[in-house]
């Protein structure tokens, strides 16, 4: 018998070789028996025919006998092969149907990045032009403020016209950095302490009612980075979470490392599975967000806010932030669940 045969043998009910031993055993006692009446009847000078009835009956048996533990065996080993096959054939439809899943999220985030880089360079070219008009009317209310008394009320309002064409000019400037990558001097930046920088300076400004909680899986990590940036980003999204709350909630954010090639990874279509990443999850107990909001909660202008509590502009130049700095934003909701946004970042190993 083959190695092979042994080795699937191994897993039949019987031990291979059974059938052949019942053969065997049965054979030889029915010879046993045959002699043993042959030689008896001799002894009486009888002759008959019987005791070789007996031996082709007791031959018989004990190879059918045979047959059949063969039969169960042979027939046991095919229900497990049909299993394994079965198991296999399962294995292989849940992987494709992953890979479907898989790609369907790829393609879908690649329409997305290129839906956001498409109004971005539509905003950004609307921006400029529009820049260039709140100059010359910031420069003719200038000069028409000076032909006019200070304590005249034509002068309040040329004021007022001012001061509305600064915030324009602060919100085209929001759109501007949104709609271009612009050249930052990154330099190392450790993101525990930077993040309990920022939680430092904005817990006097939150309330009482909101709890924020840092808690860090891991000493530290390193990126490269503008801090001015990252902090704008980390604001933002805890804003956006204290007004999703109404003021009342918790706030948990978490730190974590992602080595390269983790299976973590590839939720995030557009980075590099070669890289290790500074991992920042920031959780709300607010409302949550259906999915068409989450499809568009990137997109510049869009807000669920009410008219004049937000410009749509917050999460979108997060989301453009994080691109420049290399890395993936990513946001998990449903609706009356709160919200987990997962900010990824390459970690810097250098000195």
């Amino acid at each position: 018998m083959s190695p092979n045969q042994q080795n699937d043998s191994a897993s039949l009910p019987f031990a291979w070789w059974l059938p052949y031993t019942v053969s065997g055993v049965g054979i030889a006692l029915s010879i046993v028996i045959w002699y043993a009446l042959v030689d008896d009847l001799m002894m009486h000078s009888i002759k008959h025919s019987y005791p070789w009835i007996i031996l082709t009956l007791g031959v018989s048996i004990a190879i059918l006998v045979g047959f059949a533990i063969r039969l169960i065996q042979l027939t046991h080993q095919r229900r497990k092969s049909l299993e394994l096959v079965n198991e296999h054939f399962k294995k292989e439809i849940a992987d494709r149907i992953h890979a479907e899943e898989t790609k369907q999220k790829l393609e879908k985030a690649l329409l997305q990045g290129q839906k956001l880089q498409a109004i971005g360079t539509l905003a950004g070219g609307i921006a400029h032009d529009f820049n260039n008009i709140l100059y010359a009317i910031i420069g003719y209310v200038e000069m028409s403020r000076e032909d006019v008394p200070k304590n005249n009320i034509i002068h309040k309002n040329l004021g007022k016209v001012l001061d509305a064409c600064k915030r324009g000019q602060d919100l085209v400037a929001r759109i501007l950095a949104f709609s271009r990558r612009q050249h930052h001097d990154f330099k190392p930046l450790h993101i525990r302490e930077t993040i309990e920088g920022i939680l430092g300076l904005l817990k006097p400004t939150i309330p009482a009612s909101v709890d924020i909680r840092l808690q860090s899986m891991i000493k530290d990590c390193t990126i490269l980075g503008d801090q001015t940036q990252l902090h704008q980003v980390i604001v933002n999204i805890i804003n956006n979470a204290v007004d999703a709350m109404d003021g009342e909630g918790a706030i948990h954010i978490t730190l974590n490392r992602i080595a390269a090639h983790d299976e973590a990874l590839y939720p995030f279509p557009h980075i590099a599975k070669d890289l290790s990443y500074c991992k920042i999850d920031i959780i709300d107990t607010g409302h949550g967000m259906d999915q068409s909001t989450i499809e568009r909660i990137f997109e510049p202008f869009y807000t669920t806010k009410e008219v004049g509590k937000g410009t749509g502009l917050g999460l979108s130049t997060a989301h453009s932030i994080v691109k420049e700095h290399q890395g993936e934003i990513l946001v998990e909701s449903r609706l009356g669940h709160g919200a987990k946004f997962t900010l990824l970042l390459p970690e810097h190993e250098g000195e």
